[in-house]
């Protein structure tokens, strides 16, 4: 085996790169293999706060310099951990992950958060869940950002709207807005800044309550955006208890929140995906009504599980069948609906050929499995 080209060697590793164990065994073949190998399993470093891994990686690497850290791409901490100055310091252990991309957190205080700002020269992708109201201040310390993802499982106070000023923001380019809760403690803060919004895609997930503030956004970023993933979850949950599919009040209350979202001036547009889990696809059938780019190239509809036997939802979706089959044939692109079932829901594979009978007959309805 030593008498095989190194080169050679390093493809069989590489092969191995998302498959832990077998990398792992290759560190016990030759000491030569070790580089290889350790380049592979540190790309991702995950530290947990019930674990205490973080002490674990202290322990295992007691020189900082010596450790595999400069391999890692992604890092990711999940908990309150308590990072110290001592560990973002010159001899820490923080500064030796000096090639890290994505940058990865969890319901962390902004004390921990800040001591990864050393980072910032390589940093381009920050996820966030639950992260603490200066979140946005912290953001300007990574001058390369340009992936944001901010995830709120847990509504905010009214505290949180009281925050300090945000300052204009250095990414450009991609903001992935998911929530649970309520996305407009992010949205003011990009509404509320000065001059033009250059960000070309946004991911955002949000009940009707935030719909003007999401609707506002896009609108502001419409000259620059290429990608949108619209999420619309309708009422919140608590309103969905009292409530049944067929309830006549449903349908207003998903509909009452949702402004028209005006497509037009987006002329960059390149991917669009609607998701509704309501009953009512009216407001896809109005957003798509807008569409005017000549660059686009995806649009993907994800319809609810179950519909109401209504008269008005059924027209909705004849529209938007014929609105669709319009995008394939004069823009020349295949429209996508995807719909999932399993789980003990209502099985929609006999519904879509009189709800979408052009698409279902030209192919272009998909069923996924759970």
């Amino acid at each position: 085996m030593s008498s095989l080209p190194s080169e050679l060697l390093d493809v069989v590793v590489d092969h191995l790169h998302d498959e832990p164990t077998p990398l792992k065994a290759c560190c016990t073949v030759s000491k030569s293999w070790v580089p290889r190998a350790r380049k592979h399993l540190f790309a991702r470093v995950e530290f947990h706060v019930s674990g205490s891994n973080i002490g674990l990686w202290k322990m295992s690497f007691p020189d900082p310099s010596n450790s595999p850290a400069h391999h890692t791409c992604n890092l990711s901490i999940h908990g309150p951990q308590t990072i110290t100055a001592a560990d973002a310091s010159e001899d820490g252990w923080i500064p030796t992950f000096r090639n890290v991309v994505l940058l990865e957190f969890s319901s962390m205080s902004l004390p921990s958060l800040l001591q990864f700002t050393v980072l910032s020269p390589t940093v381009r992708s920050l996820r966030l869940t639950d992260p603490p109201r200066q979140v946005f201040n912290l953001v300007d310390s990574f001058p390369l950002l340009e992936d944001l993802a901010l995830v709120y499982i847990y509504q905010k106070s009214a505290a949180d709207e009281s925050d300090a000023p945000w300052t204009q923001p250095n990414f450009t380019r991609i903001l992935n807005l998911r929530t649970f809760a309520s996305p407009r403690l992010v949205t003011r803060r990009f509404l509320d800044l000065q001059g033009d919004l250059h960000l070309t895609e946004i991911n955002a997930e949000f009940f009707n309550h935030d719909a003007e503030s999401v609707t506002d956004l896009v609108s502001r970023c419409s000259g620059t955006l290429e990608g949108l993933t619209i999420t619309y979850k309708g009422a919140f949950p608590i309103q969905l208890l009292w409530l049944t599919s067929t309830s006549p009040l449903l349908a207003d209350i998903t509909e009452s929140g949702m402004l028209s979202l005006d497509l037009s001036s987006a002329t960059n547009l390149k991917h669009l995906k609607l998701v509704q889990t309501g009953p009512s696809v009216g407001w896809i059938v109005r957003a798509l009504q807008t569409v005017k780019s000549k660059s686009i190239q995806f649009i993907g509809i994800y319809p609810p599980i179950t519909l109401p036997e209504r008269e008005d939802v059924h027209r909705e979706w004849q529209d938007l069948d014929n609105l669709l089959v319009q995008f394939w044939i004069s823009h020349s692109i295949r429209p996508r609906v995807q719909y999932t079932v399993g789980g003990g829901k209502k099985d929609l594979r006999g519904r879509f050929p009189s709800l979408l009978p052009e698409l279902t007959r030209r192919g272009l309805v998909d069923l996924v499995e759970i």
